[in-house]
């Protein structure tokens, strides 16, 4: 499967624990040429969408984090923000699922994950353009 188009995509990765940040740069950096940016703290991804949002293609965010949950950054990004960037939730629980989707998460991943299921989501929410 050919991911040049997601060549020059940035990513927003979520996630207080500094290792699972490095693993996911790595598996996103396997698939094409893109640019991450994170931060293990929610108040810091909203600035960050906030300041400059347009320049983000998609949002990889953790639930258990200890400053802010990911569902009140989840809330913030579509009630607050008003945003419909893709959203993805990494977690290790899948029982809040459903109940995120209908808060606006895009999908869910859940880990730990292979390089396949995380290009399976990213590819569904930002697919080649003809």
């Amino acid at each position: 499967m050919n991911l040049d188009h997601l060549n020059g995509k940035t990513f927003l990765i979520v996630d207080d624990d500094s290792f699972n940040i490095q693993l996911i740069k790595t598996m996103l950096e396997k698939l094409a040429n893109v640019k991450v940016v994170s931060t293990d703290k929610g108040s810091e991804a909203l600035t960050v969408l906030k300041v400059c949002g347009e320049y983000i293609d998609m949002v990889l965010l953790d639930l258990q984090m200890p400053e802010m949950k990911g569902e009140d950054v989840l809330d913030a990004i579509r009630g607050e923000m008003q945003s419909d960037i893709p959203v993805l939730i990494i977690s290790v629980n899948g029982l809040e699922e459903k109940e995120l989707k209908e808060k606006g998460a895009n999908d869910f991943v859940l880990k730990p994950f292979e390089l396949d299921d995380l290009k399976t989501k990213i590819m569904k929410y930002l697919p080649k353009e003809n």
